[in-house]
């Protein structure tokens, strides 16, 4: 609930704040926006409606409302197009190949991209630059999500919390699944990184009965 509610709101206000702006400017890229709004909005209660006919609490779902498919790190690029849309410069960097990767393991890693990038989106400067690392091995996925942030003042070096933790604590809940962790605190840029590092093998489990 918290990955799909809370990464559309945040995109959502920001693309809107950028809407606003160039309505009277530039009406065309307005309009652009507000489509984009649109489309993120439709997605997140087609996924909303995924989760909630999983649980069992949407039997009235209509039949014009399919549901989609839970996303992979294949996707990534229609998510960070959108993030790009509410402001950030985003730069995604993969290396490997996702032959033979579990949907789960995807599905995980893309939950903590899409997490981490929420959290940009809502401390993003107008000139904060992203990069999103994606490094697939035999026997590792490594997640890195690194942003500039906006200028800190020079009597903190922690940027300030607005949720309750819910965010970094659901990253980790994802990495445990395959045996992994994330850490994530501010960089020397004046921004924000976080890593994770997911086992594709991992034991004593089927992390693939956690589709959400």
């Amino acid at each position: 609930m918290h990955d799909i509610l809370g990464h559309t709101l945040a995109v959502i206000v920001g693309l809107a704040d950028g809407a606003a702006a160039l309505t009277e400017a530039k009406p065309e890229r307005g309009a652009q926006t507000l489509r984009i709004i649109s489309d993120s909005g439709r997605q997140a209660l087609a996924e909303l409606r995924r989760l909630l006919s999983v649980i069992g609490e949407d039997d009235d779902r209509p039949h014009e409302a399919p549901l989609a498919p839970q996303p992979g790190l294949s996707d990534l690029d229609e998510l960070l197009e959108r993030v790009r849309t509410a402001g950030p410069t985003v730069v995604l960097d993969f290396r490997g190949d996702l032959t033979g990767m579990a949907p789960g393991l995807q599905l995980s890693a893309y939950r903590i991209v899409q997490e981490a990038l929420t959290n940009t989106v809502k401390y993003a400067a107008a000139d904060t630059t992203v990069r999103v690392g994606i490094a697939v091995t035999s026997d590792a996925l490594r997640v890195t999500v690194d942003d500039t942030g906006p200028p800190r003042s020079p009597r903190t070096d922690r940027r300030p919390r607005t949720g309750g933790g819910r965010g970094l604590g659901g990253m980790r809940e994802r990495a445990a699944l395959y045996g992994g962790e994330v850490t994530a605190g501010p960089n020397s840029r004046g921004g924000w990184t976080v890593q994770a590092l997911l086992d594709p093998h991992p034991p004593s489990h089927s992390p693939e009965k956690h589709p959400r």
